[in-house]
C-alpha cells in the first residue's frame, strides 16, 4: 500500500469518526431539547394547551358560568378546598369529572377562584380556618369540597355532583351515574355565597315520603335555603317560612298539622303540594290535607287518571302521558307539553271560598277518565271508570292583597320527586316548569340562579371543536413522542448511510 493511500485512509477514518461523533451529539442534543421543551410545556403551558373535545364539554365550564363570573368584581376571592390530597390519577374515581373542571374554573375566573387540596389529617388548622365555630363538622367531611367566600361556606360532597338512576339504586343499593351536575352544583354554590339566600323553604318530612334531595338542589340553586320540618306533637310552621312544601306524602297530615298549616295560610303563607297515586297510598284519601286545601278552593281526587287518547299516551301506556299547560301557565316552560305519571286529578272544592281565585294549571286530553283500582291486584275495579272528560293534574289558587296566600297543588310527582328528576335531569322541561311555579310563589326578583345544563355521561361522541383529557393527551403524544421518535429515526438512518461514504 502506498504512502498516499495510507494517508488518505487515515484522513477518511478521522472524518468518519468526527461525523459519527457529530451525529451522536446531534441525536443527544435533539433528545435533550425535546425533553426540555416537553417539561416547559407541561409546567408553563400545560393547562393552556389542554383542550376539551368532548361533545358535552365535561372538563370545561359553560358560557353561563363564565357570564356569572364576569359579573363579580375583580377583587372577588372564592376559595375551593378539597379536604384530601389531590389524586395523582382521577380516572375511574369519583373525582374524574370534578378535578379537571375545577382546574377550568381557575383558568376562566381571572384570579377570582382558587382551588387547593389540603388533607385535614396532615394540616388540621384548615378546619378552623374554614369553619371557626365548627358548625359544619369539617373534621368528618374528608374527601369533600368546601366552597368559601367572605367567611361563609358550603360543603359539597362528590355524590352531590352527579345524577343517579334511582330505580337501579333502590333495587341494588348501588349507584349508577347518569348525569354530571358538577358545574351546576359548584356554580350555584358560589352564586348563593356571593348573593346570599333570598328565602327560606321548609319541606315537611315524616309522612312516608320518598325523599327531597333533588328539590332541595333546585331550590338551593335559586338562592332558597331549605330545611326539613319533621312531623311532631309540637308541629308548627316557623316564622321565617317563605314556602311550605309537602312533597309526595303517602299518609295524611295530623290534626295538629292541619291547624298549624291553616294558620300559616291565613297569614299569607305560600304552599306547594305534590302527591301521586301509588300502591302505597291507594287507600289514602288525604282527608285533613283536603280540608286544608279546600280553604283555597282546591281538592285532591282519590281516583287514578286514565288517559284514553293515544295521542297523549306515552309508549301506549294510559298511566304515563303528556299533559298540557293551561294558559297563562303555558309560558312557565319552553315546552308546554309536559310529562305526568300515575296522577290523581286536582279540582275545585265543592264549596268554593269566594275570597280565592282558582286556575287550572295542567290538563289531560278531553278523553281522559278516572278509575278505581284494587289495591291488592293493582287492576281497575269492574265498572270503576268514571265518565270520560278533561281532568286537571295541577291547579293554582291565590287571593288578592298584600302578602296574600298562594298554592300550587300537583296530582303527580313528576315535577318534584327524586325518582323523576334523577332520571330526566335538572334541566328537564318539568323541572323548568317547577322553577317557574316557585318563582310565582316566592319573590321572583330575588331568585335568579345560574341555569347550568346537566352533562349526560352516557355520550362518548367527539366534537371536532373540543377535546377530552384523553384526546388532548393523544395530541401531546403525537407531537411530543411520535414526531420526535420519527426525527430521531431519520437521524439514525442518515448517519448509517453517510458513515460509509
Amino acid at each position: 500500500m502506498s504512502k498516499d493511500n495510507s494517508s488518505e485512509k487515515i484522513n477518511s477514518d478521522v472524518r468518519a469518526d468526527k461525523m459519527k461523533l457529530f451525529s451522536i451529539g446531534s441525536v443527544v442534543l435533539l433528545a435533550a431539547i425535546i425533553l426540555l421543551v416537553n417539561f416547559l410545556f407541561d409546567k408553563i403551558l400545560g393547562k393552556a394547551m389542554t383542550f376539551d373535545f368532548s361533545d358535552s364539554s365535561q372538563n370545561s365550564v359553560s358560557k353561563e358560568t363564565i357570564d356569572y363570573l364576569d359579573t363579580l368584581s375583580p377583587d372577588t376571592r372564592i376559595r375551593i378546598v378539597g379536604l384530601f390530597n389531590r389524586p395523582d390519577n382521577v380516572a375511574s374515581t369519583k373525582y374524574q369529572y370534578i378535578v379537571p373542571l375545577l382546574d377550568d374554573y381557575v383558568k376562566e375566573s381571572n384570579g377570582k377562584i382558587t382551588v387547593e387540596y389540603i388533607d385535614p389529617t396532615e394540616h388540621p388548622t384548615i378546619i378552623s380556618q374554614l369553619d371557626p365555630t365548627n358548625s359544619y363538622d369539617l373534621a368528618n367531611q374528608s374527601e369533600n369540597f368546601v366552597v368559601e367566600y367572605n367567611g361563609k361556606i358550603k360543603v359539597i360532597s362528590p355524590i352531590d355532583c352527579y345524577s343517579y338512576d334511582e330505580e337501579y339504586y333502590r333495587s341494588t343499593n348501588n349507584y349508577l351515574i347518569v348525569g354530571n351536575n358538577t358545574e351546576y352544583t359548584f356554580t350555584n354554590a358560589m352564586y348563593v355565597l356571593t348573593n346570599g339566600y333570598s328565602a327560606k323553604a321548609y319541606v315537611v318530612t315524616g309522612l312516608k315520603e320518598e325523599g327531597n334531595e333533588y328539590i332541595t338542589k333546585i331550590l338551593n340553586s335559586m338562592s332558597i335555603d331549605v330545611e326539613s320540618l319533621p312531623v311532631s306533637e309540637n308541629f308548627a310552621v316557623p316564622d321565617d317560612c317563605s314556602l311550605l312544601i309537602l312533597n309526595g306524602p303517602n299518609s295524611d297530615i295530623s290534626e295538629k298539622m292541619y291547624v298549624a298549616m291553616s294558620d300559616y295560610l291565613s297569614s299569607g303563607g305560600k304552599l306547594l303540594v305534590a302527591v301521586d297515586y301509588s300502591s302505597i297510598n291507594v287507600n289514602e284519601n288525604f282527608v285533613r290535607l283536603n280540608l286544608l286545601l279546600n280553604q283555597m278552593n282546591i281538592n285532591i281526587d282519590p281516583l287514578l287518571i286514565y288517559e284514553n287518547d293515544p295521542a297523549y299516551q306515552l309508549s301506549g301506556y294510559a298511566y304515563d302521558s303528556n299533559v298540557t299547560a293551561v294558559e297563562p301557565f303555558d309560558e312557565f316552560s319552553s315546552l308546554p307539553i309536559l310529562h305526568a305519571t300515575y296522577c290523581r286529578s286536582v279540582k275545585q272544592a265543592e264549596n268554593p271560598n269566594s275570597a280565592y281565585i282558582t286556575l287550572p294549571v295542567l290538563a289531560t286530553s278531553d278523553n281522559a277518565a278516572t278509575l278505581q283500582v284494587d289495591p291488592e291486584t293493582g287492576r281497575a275495579v269492574d265498572n270503576g271508570m268514571i265518565t270520560t272528560a278533561k281532568y286537571y293534574v295541577a291547579m293554582y289558587s291565590y287571593v288578592d292583597g298584600v302578602d296574600a296566600s298562594e298554592a300550587f297543588v300537583f296530582g303527580t310527582l313528576n315535577f318534584t320527586s327524586d325518582l323523576y328528576i334523577s332520571s330526566y335531569g335538572l334541566n328537564d322541561y318539568n323541572v323548568e316548569f317547577l322553577r317557574s311555579c316557585v318563582r310565582e310563589l316566592v319573590d321572583v326578583e330575588l331568585i335568579d340562579g345560574v341555569n347550568v345544563q346537566t352533562k349526560m355521561i352516557d355520550s362518548f361522541s367527539l366534537d371536532t371543536t373540543k377535546s377530552t383529557t384523553s384526546a388532548s393527551t393523544a395530541v401531546l403524544v403525537v407531537f411530543m413522542v411520535l414526531i420526535p421518535v420519527v426525527l430521531i429515526g431519520m437521524a439514525v438512518i442518515v448517519y448509517s448511510k453517510r458513515k460509509n461514504l
